[in-house]
């Protein structure tokens, strides 16, 4: 058992083979559970000390574990399953919540778009890692945004075309960035009677296929559309319908699916894969790409032979490493340029409720120099915060008297905030697109420091910088003023918000079970993060 506990709900010394769908693996000693975005946070931050390896899981609808004992953390994001509506044509879902929930949500409502989703296995944040697609539907058609956090603790707010790449195919597969969350958009009403027919013709012809009738991962190999045909016709026309290797075996309805037939281990799937493969370039001149994601440590020749990538193990040589969202043998400590953006991503409402908050403003910190350059001119901007929008945005409707400039009770008007935590209390700044901010310190809780009971801008000049431009405000603070709030040289916790003055609020990054009244004055929400 292990002697260690992590900073997140989780297990140690927990059975893959009970976790993925093809019902194989060895023992991971971590299987993380975080519940919440921050928790997710704190564990990467708790691993750069305990640098365990770390690989990553949607509901292992697509994973071929390794047959040995994984000695790192598997982290599942199946707890994280927050959906609601952001607009009349926009859906919010954490990374954790199942393709099928989406199409059901989206037949409730009367929305087009997304019944190819259907008992689609999986969760909606691998789907987009992979860029999934079936019955002529592909995620890429549907995905407005999509919110990734690097293990280096970067959370990006990222477009479509910066992550799907094509067929099968992003940005996202081999780095270390984990999808947190996705906005789609279905503009399209549709009938429900309409709806629920394409459902049931989804189901039933994965039916028909024999999906499920022992554990798999769907289809092996992804189509090469060179070709001409699918994958599975290529295998048929080469008699492997029913071939077998150990415990696994080719269906006899779809040749494009390897069963779990009889207690088979990863390398039994391998080597059946390695043959369906080498057979479909040798006499079919085909070369074919394994969908299937090879996770953990694997004989290194049977990787190659099935065409996975993989990093050689330092102890065994003959062995290769597949698959890890992080690698502490294969960390190259890579130079870190700046500015360097720390968070990113549209404020949602702050309880998660359908069209709570209007739609369309996106937040964002940078951290401007090393922390090494700020020590040394701790006058200069160190950190930037902005807000970005339309001008004329409902958020901020709610006008504050012209002109601007230091505003005691801003909170009446449309604002967007900034708070940032340290052990020696938090700081508040709020501002609006025509120029008017505030900013306050407190020791607890609403509790203003001794020295601030009365708002003045005096104590802010020297280390407050103001940015306004067409559609975009913001701030530059000095090192200088944040340094008391920087916990163990490097940490620091913030939270993006906003008051559009007429009861409407939001959050980023958003909160798991935001308390009621709505209340920003949590500093132990906060997202925490390691400046650099």
């Amino acid at each position: 058992m292990s002697d260690l506990f992590l900073p997140c709900h989780g297990e140690s010394d927990v059975s893959l083979a009970s976790k993925a769908y093809y019902g194989i693996g060895g023992v991971a000693r971590f299987f993380a559970l975080p519940e919440a975005l921050s928790e997710l946070s704190d564990l990467l931050i708790w691993n750069r000390k305990h640098r365990f390896p770390l690989a990553l899981m949607g509901s292992g609808s697509n994973i071929l574990f390794s047959d040995l004992d994984f000695p790192g953390i598997v982290i599942s994001l199946e707890s994280m399953q927050r959906l609601f509506w952001l607009s009349d044509d926009e859906l919010f879902c954490e990374a954790g919540v199942e393709n099928t929930l989406i199409a059901e949500e989206l037949f409730s409502v009367g929305k087009g778009g997304g019944e190819w989703l259907y008992r689609l296995p999986g969760q909606i944040g691998a789907t987009v890692r992979m860029n999934g697609r079936c019955f002529g539907g592909e995620v890429s058609a549907v995905t407005s945004g999509i919110l990734t956090l690097s293990v280096d603790g970067q959370l990006r707010w990222r477009l479509p075309d910066e992550v799907f790449l094509g067929y099968k195919q992003t940005s996202l597969m081999g780095n270390p960035e984990i999808v947190v969350a996705v906005v789609l958009r279905f503009p399209v009403s549709r009938p429900a009677g309409e709806i629920r027919k394409s459902m049931r013709g989804y189901e039933e012809e994965r039916t028909k296929k024999h999906h499920f009738d022992f554990p798999s991962c769907g289809s092996t190999f992804k189509n090469n559309y060179v070709a001409g045909r699918p994958s599975g016709i290529i295998f048929e026309e080469l008699g492997f319908k029913g071939e077998k290797e150990g415990g696994a075996m080719v269906s006899e309805h779809h040749a494009n699916f390897i069963y779990n037939r009889a207690g088979a281990t990863a390398e039994d799937v391998l080597r059946l894969a390695a043959r369906m493969r080498t057979a479909a370039l040798e006499k079919a001149g085909v070369e074919l790409d394994l969908e299937v994601q090879c996770v953990g440590l694997f004989d290194a020749d049977l990787l190659a032979s099935c065409g996975v990538g993989f990093v050689a193990d330092s102890r065994e040589k003959l062995k290769g490493w597949s698959g890890l969202l992080w690698n502490p043998e294969g960390d190259q400590h890579p130079k870190h340029l700046f500015p360097r953006l720390l968070m990113q991503g549209p404020l949602a409402g702050y309880s998660g409720l359908d069209r709570e908050f209007p739609s369309g403003v996106v937040v964002e910190v940078e951290q401007l120099c090393s922390l090494k350059d700020a020590a040394a001119a701790p006058e200069a901007p160190f950190l930037r915060w902005t807000t970005r929008c339309a001008h004329e945005h409902a958020v901020f409707s709610v006008k504050a008297p012209s002109p601007g400039g230091f505003t005691d009770e801003l909170w009446q008007y449309s604002v967007s905030e900034l708070f940032i935590s340290g052990l020696g209390g938090y700081l508040e700044f709020e501002m609006t697109p025509d120029g008017h901010w505030v900013a306050l310190r407190f020791d607890a809780p609403r509790k203003r420091t001794k020295g601030y009971e009365v708002l003045s801008a005096e104590p802010w000049t020297t280390g407050v910088r103001l940015l306004l431009d067409d559609g975009c405000f913001g701030m530059e603070f000095s090192f200088q003023l944040l340094h008391p709030f920087i916990n163990e040289g490097e940490m620091l916790a913030l939270q993006c918000c906003a008051s559009s003055g007429r009861g409407e609020f939001g959050l980023f990054p958003w909160w798991h079970v935001p308390s009621s009244p709505a209340d920003f004055h949590q500093p132990d929400r906060f997202f925490r993060m390691c400046l650099l």
